[in-house]
C-alpha cells in the first residue's frame, strides 16, 4: 500500500531526528528510508524505487554533528566516510536519484538538511532545483 501522503523521505539513521515530526506527518504517511548519512548509495536506490514508485515526492536530508561521541580507540581504524560538504552532499544524492531510471520523471525531489541544534531542516537550494518535475 502507497503511503497515504504520497510521500517518502531518505534520512539519516541518527536518533536525534524523528523524520515524521520534522515534516509534519502521522504514521503511514510517508515511506521513511534511514540510513547511515542519508545518502543515496546502491543499496538505498535498491529500496527507494521497489517503496515509494507511486509516491510524490523525495526528501534526500543530510545531516549536521553526526554525534559519534567518545566510544573505543578502534573506531580510530574505520573510514567513517564522514561528508566534508553536506550542501554538496544532498545535491548529488538528489541528482543520482533524479536521474535514476526507476524514478519517475514527474515526482518532485526536495533536499534538506537537518540541523541538531535547532532541529530545524534546512532547505539545500540547488537540490530542490536539481529535484524539479522537467
Amino acid at each position: 500500500m502507497p503511503p497515504g501522503r504520497r510521500f517518502a523521505i531518505l534520512t539519516c539513521m541518527d536518533a536525534r531526528l524523528d523524520p515524521a515530526k520534522c515534516a509534519g506527518l502521522a504514521e503511514g504517511d510517508a515511506h521513511v528510508i534511514r540510513t547511515a548519512g542519508g545518502r543515496a548509495r546502491d543499496d538505498v536506490m535498491r529500496k527507494l524505487p521497489r517503496s515509494s514508485l507511486k509516491t510524490a515526492s523525495v526528501d534526500a536530508s543530510g545531516g549536521h554533528d553526526t554525534g559519534g561521541g567518545g566510544g573505543s580507540p578502534e573506531g580510530e581504524h574505520i573510514s567513517w566516510l564522514t561528508i566534508p560538504n553536506q550542501e554538496q552532499s544532498v545535491l548529488e544524492d538528489v541528482q543520482r536519484i533524479r536521474n535514476h531510471p526507476l524514478v519517475p520523471a514527474d515526482i518532485p525531489l526536495y533536499g534538506y538538511i537537518y540541523d541538531v541544534k535547532s532541529g530545524k531542516l534546512i532547505e539545500v537550494p540547488a537540490a530542490t532545483e536539481a529535484g524539479r518535475v522537467q
